[in-house]
């Protein structure tokens, strides 16, 4: 079970990138750098919540992307053989979570290469 949950979880994620990003390039100027962070399935698979964030106009990206949903969730059930293909919905990460793995990822490097000693 917990296998092909993953392989679920894999698959949407896979699919929706491409056609997300498509969407993007077209309204790209509106929301500037968009990140497809993760997909979480919901336990009874009603849900495939996709995680985005952008540098701009992030409030307005989920109700953007929405109207892709539908066909998302069409093309996922042509792709896999499953009782319950779940409902596709959009929403943003955390703005903080963001935040604080950038700066951790610049506060690693900085150590790594020795940019935040004195000389």
């Amino acid at each position: 079970f917990l296998l092909n949950f993953t392989i679920l979880n894999r698959t949407i994620l896979a699919m929706s990138c491409p056609v997300i990003l498509e969407f993007i390039r077209e309204h790209g100027e509106e929301f500037g750098i968009v990140s497809i962070a993760r997909v979480e399935i919901s336990k009874d698979r009603s849900y495939a919540d996709i995680f985005i964030s952008s540098t701009t106009n992030e409030e307005l990206l989920p109700k953007k992307l929405a109207p892709l949903a539908d066909k998302l969730r069409h093309d996922i059930g042509k792709q896999v053989q499953t009782y319950k293909i779940p409902h596709i919905r959009f929403k943003r990460i955390k703005n903080e979570t963001v935040t604080r793995n950038v700066q951790d990822i610049i506060s690693e490097l900085s150590k790594q290469y020795g940019l935040n000693e004195d000389n």
